[in-house]
C-alpha cells in the first residue's frame, strides 16, 4: 500500500541537480511544471528507484498492468499498432517505442502550496535517503564545456521548400488540408558528456516550458521543454488537452513584441490553422467521452514564452464509463498539432517526405495510471546517447503557408536546444 507523507519544501530543480550528481545510478525521470499552469496545477514529479520498467514496442504489456502509475515515453512510431501506417528508416539515436517505468519512490513537488510530498511504500527509509543527499552533495559548478564535431539533418533547406510545395499541392488537390512537416538534425560530441542534467538546466533557462522533463533511461537522456499538454485526465473523468497551432518570434522591443502577439492572434492563416487541429482534437476525444461532453474553451489564445509566442485552444470533456484512460490516449493518440488533418493521411504523406522515424519526437512524455494521466506532446526536445545527439522541429504547412517564413519558424523553434548546444542558429540555417 503506498503513503503520501509531506515533508519540507525542496527546490525540485536543486533535488534532481543533486541527484544527477551524486552516486544514484538508476533509471530516473524528472517533470518539471514549475511554470504558472492552470490546467496542471502546476506539479512536478521525480521518480525513483524502479520497481518495474516496460521496454517495448508494443502497447500491450503496458495495457494489461495500469494498476500501477507508470512514467516514462510513449514514442511516435506506435502510430503503426493504431493505424495502418508504415515505417521510414531508423533514426540517428534509435530508442524502443515505449519506456515506462513504475518507481518505488514518487516525490510530489506542489509549487503553488510549496508542498513536497513522498509516495512509497517505505517513506521512512526513502525520506532518510533523500536526506542525505540533500545534507551530502555539492554541486559541481563547472560545467563541462561541450564541442561539437558534426551536425546534419535528414535534409536539406532546398529540399525541406521541395517538400513543403508538394504538401500544398496535395492539398490543392483536395487530399488534405494540412501536414506537420518536420525535419530531425543529429550530430556528434567530441567526447561523451560527463552530466546531461545540465543541458536540462541550460534548456530550462534558454527556454522555460510547463512541461520540462528530464528522463535516465540506460544510456539515453531524453531532455524536454515542451510547452504544449498532449492529454490530462484526472481522477473524475475529466480530460484536457491544449493542442498548440500558430507561432510567433519574441522581439526585445516592447512594441514590435505586442504587435507581434497581435499579429499571431489575429492571423487568418494562423487561426484556420488552429482550428483545424481543434475540429480534430474534439473528434478524437468524442471517441471516448460522453457525448456532449467535449467542449472548447479559450480558443486562440495566446501562450508567450521566452523565445515565441504560441496560439493555443484548451478541449476539455468527461470520459465515458466504457472507456479506461488508455482507450483515450489510442484515440487520441499521436497529438493532432504534430500529424496535421485529416490525421490518418497527413501522417502517410508526412511518413513518405521525412522518411525517417521520428522516435521519440512527436511522441508523449509524463505518467499514465487506470487512476489518472498526464502527458506532454515531445516537442523542442533534445535526446544524447553517449557521444551522439538529436532533435527535430517542424510546423504545419498550409495551402497559404510562406515557404521561407515556414523554414524561418523551424529555425526560431530550435532557438532553446542550439543555445543549449552552444550552435549558432545560422549554422543550422547552413546545413
Amino acid at each position: 500500500m503506498l503513503k503520501k507523507q509531506q515533508i519540507k519544501w525542496i527546490n525540485p530543480l536543486d533535488l534532481a541537480h543533486k541527484i544527477s550528481v551524486s552516486n544514484y545510478n538508476q533509471n530516473w525521470i524528472f517533470l518539471y511544471s514549475g511554470l504558472n499552469n492552470t490546467i496542471t496545477n502546476s506539479k512536478s514529479y521525480l521518480g525513483l528507484y524502479p520497481h518495474k520498467e516496460i521496454i517495448s514496442d508494443q502497447l500491450l504489456e503496458l495495457e494489461q498492468d495500469l494498476s500501477k502509475r507508470y512514467f516514462g515515453y510513449l514514442g511516435y512510431d506506435l502510430k503503426n499498432q493504431l493505424e495502418n501506417l508504415k515505417n521510414g528508416k531508423k533514426t540517428f539515436i534509435n530508442l524502443p517505442n515505449l519506456w515506462m517505468i513504475n518507481f518505488e519512490l514518487v516525490i510530489e513537488f506542489d509549487h503553488d502550496k510549496k508542498r513536497t510530498h513522498l509516495i512509497t511504500k517505505d517513506a521512512f527509509g526513502h525520506k532518510v535517503a533523500i536526506q542525505k543527499i540533500i545534507n551530502d552533495v555539492e554541486f559541481q559548478h563547472r560545467i563541462q564545456q561541450q564541442h561539437i564535431i558534426t551536425i546534419k539533418s535528414n535534409f536539406t533547406k532546398s529540399a525541406y521548400l521541395k517538400k513543403l510545395k508538394t504538401i500544398q499541392t496535395k492539398i490543392e488537390n483536395g487530399e488534405i488540408y494540412q501536414a506537420n512537416l518536420t525535419r530531425k538534425f543529429f550530430g556528434k560530441f567530441t567526447k561523451k558528456p560527463k552530466n546531461p542534467f545540465e543541458f536540462f538546466l541550460k534548456l530550462n533557462r534558454a527556454s522555460p516550458a510547463n512541461y520540462s522533463s528530464f528522463l535516465k533511461l540506460g544510456k539515453n537522456y531524453i531532455i524536454s521543454s515542451s510547452p504544449e499538454l498532449f492529454l490530462k485526465i484526472d481522477g473524475f473523468g475529466k480530460v484536457a488537452s491544449c493542442p498548440i497551432k500558430g507561432t510567433a518570434k519574441r522581439f526585445k522591443d516592447k512594441k514590435l513584441d505586442e504587435q507581434s502577439k497581435y499579429d499571431l492572434q489575429n492571423s487568418p492563416k494562423e487561426r484556420a490553422e488552429n482550428l483545424m487541429i481543434v475540429d480534430l482534437v474534439r473528434n478524437d476525444l468524442s471517441k471516448n467521452c460522453l457525448a456532449g461532453s467535449v467542449v472548447v474553451k479559450n480558443l486562440f489564445k495566446i501562450s508567450s514564452y521566452k523565445t515565441l509566442h504560441h496560439l493555443s485552444s484548451e478541449i476539455y470533456g468527461t470520459k465515458s464509463y466504457h472507456a479506461n484512460n488508455l482507450d483515450i490516449i489510442k484515440s487520441c493518440f499521436p497529438a493532432g498539432s504534430v500529424t496535421g488533418a485529416p490525421k490518418i493521411k497527413a501522417m502517410q504523406i508526412c511518413i513518405d517526405l521525412e522518411k525517417q522515424n521520428r522516435g521519440v519526437y512527436s511522441g508523449a512524455i509524463g505518467f499514465v495510471s487506470d487512476e489518472a494521466c498526464e502527458l506532454s506532446v515531445v516537442i523542442r526536445t533534445l535526446i544524447i546517447k553517449e557521444k551522439k545527439f538529436e532533435f527535430q522541429v517542424g510546423g504545419a504547412i498550409t495551402f497559404d503557408s510562406n515557404p521561407q517564413k515556414e523554414w524561418q519558424e523551424t529555425i526560431s523553434k530550435a532557438k532553446g536546444i542550439t543555445k543549449t548546444l552552444g550552435i549558432k542558429l545560422s549554422e543550422l540555417e547552413k546545413i
